[in-house]
């Protein structure tokens, strides 16, 4: 039995069984996976995959057993050439950030900012996606960490550190009706044509949820999956809108207007993910000390601390 098999393995259920994407990840030819994984099973004597004709269909029950513990080695693996990179490699590295397109551009890129001026030779690469997108990256090891709103059922393999809090507003366009009442209701807000997110956005949902909840139908003029977008549409005078109050710049923003909406709407806390036994580098604590705002890496260490159970 060789590492490489087991990071075949890994790599294929990652890539939801799709040997193609598998092999493109893994600077492999598809062949190639494929002979590995059929080693992998002569070597231990009995089938991991479950195979219906030509394709694959998922893992054996002992299949998921041999997958469970690949994914522990292949990550080991990883953490200890992290460990020699951070040793060696006089500063340099490459920090992957999986995330949705709001925290990429209102929560990430102030903190890149910072850490670029601390840490020169560090590269990025940010994976877009939703929550559930998000969590597979972060578990596959495709990603070092993950940013986005918490949730109570995250999957048992990660830990996350709360970091803030995001309220969210109502924006409008200058000499709107809403701006002349105060604490407006959701009944107010869905007499008017509403810009909303995209339903598969967490954002988009609770909104839509909220409405529902009360049993109010508004009129959808426009839904989308950026804040930009809604915030020009809106100030277009097509509708009024729920965003983050962290998408909003007074100053920038000049064209539309602001109304709280804590009366309306419970804060969610947004969360950085990582995999359980994670070496952190330096890199990665300055990051995370920027976005959770604490001051020093014992309060990450301290966060993080069951990382090694």
């Amino acid at each position: 039995m060789k590492f490489r098999q087991l990071e075949c393995l890994c790599e294929v259920v990652s890539s939801g069984y799709n040997l193609s994407h598998a092999a493109h990840n893994l600077c492999a030819s598809q062949p190639t996976v494929t002979r590995q994984l059929q080693l992998l099973e002569e070597d231990l004597g009995f089938e991991i995959l479950a195979r219906r004709g030509n394709r694959i269909g998922g893992l054996t029950q002992q299949g998921h057993a041999v997958y469970e513990r690949a994914q522990k080695i292949v990550h080991e693996s990883r953490q200890l050439q992290r460990l020699s990179d951070e040793l060696h490699n006089n500063g340099s590295g490459k920090l992957v950030i999986a995330t949705t397109h709001f925290h990429a551009r209102y929560t990430l890129l102030d903190a890149i900012k910072k850490l670029r001026a601390s840490h020169p030779k560090i590269s990025f690469s940010i994976l877009s996606g939703n929550m559930d997108a998000i969590e597979r990256a972060v578990t596959s090891g495709h990603a070092d960490i993950g940013i986005c709103v918490g949730r109570d059922d995250i999957h048992p393999a990660l830990v996350s550190l709360p970091c803030f809090e995001i309220h969210r507003i109502i924006i409008v366009p200058p000499g709107h009706p809403l701006l002349r009442v105060r604490k407006p209701s959701l009944e107010r807000l869905a007499q008017y044509p509403i810009i909303t997110y995209d339903q598969d956005v967490s954002a988009g949902w609770r909104i839509a949820e909220a409405f529902s909840a009360h049993k109010l139908s508004p009129e959808i003029v426009l839904s989308a999956a950026g804040a930009e977008v809604i915030k020009a549409y809106t100030a277009a005078g097509l509708g009024i809108a729920v965003i983050q109050e962290l998408a909003f710049d007074k100053r920038k923003d000049s064209g539309i207007r602001a109304i709280s909406a804590d009366h309306l709407f419970e804060p969610v806390t947004v969360v950085a993910m990582i995999r359980r036994r994670t070496f952190l580098t330096s890199y990665m604590r300055d990051l995370l000390k920027v976005i959770a705002c604490v001051e020093n890496d014992s309060e990450i260490e301290a966060a993080f601390h069951d990382t090694r159970a």
